[in-house]
């Protein structure tokens, strides 16, 4: 078991916390964890898995991280050896790319995997997400799907 506190959990929320009070990174978790447990976390050695899975979630939301990364801080924490690169999504000859731009199409995708699970923890029963979340680009309809008219490419004027 690992009883180091300057790893897994702890560094997770001093590095996402920001200037952030503990108090105020609470209401951002939605109050679970309480100040108090975001304290132990960062001054204790963590002993054991959190018993409610609204801890995680809770920490996912108010540090702006993907779930996997609370979990595979947590199992640092405790000393548990996590596979951390979950991906199964290959790009053709996404490697012969610059580092700077392998490092672009990481976050992105990142920051899509956020969103995507942003709106399933945050979903309405009948599948919609709530209104905190929305799309990153917003389908454009047709003007044919929204029942209107439209433009008849034939009346459009010639380059």
């Amino acid at each position: 078991m690992n009883t180091n506190p300057n790893q897994g959990i702890r560094d997770l929320i001093l590095n996402k916390r920001g200037d952030r009070s503990l108090e105020s990174l609470s209401k951002a978790c939605g109050g679970v964890p309480t100040r108090a447990n975001l304290d132990r976390l960062i001054n204790r050695p963590v002993l054991s898995w959190p018993k409610e899975n609204a801890v995680i979630l809770g920490l996912a939301r108010g540090l702006g991280v993907r779930v996997i990364d609370v979990v595979s801080a947590y199992a640092a924490s405790l000393g548990l050896p996590v596979e951390t690169d979950t991906s199964n999504l290959t790009l053709q000859g996404a490697g012969n790319l610059p580092e700077s731009s392998q490092r672009i199409i990481r976050e992105t995708a990142e920051n899509m995997l956020w969103w995507q699970e942003q709106a399933s923890i945050t979903g309405n029963q009948d599948g919609s997400s709530s209104a905190d979340v929305h799309e990153l680009f917003p389908i454009r309809r047709a003007a044919a799907d929204k029942g209107e008219p439209g433009i008849d490419p034939e009346q459009l004027p010639e380059d």
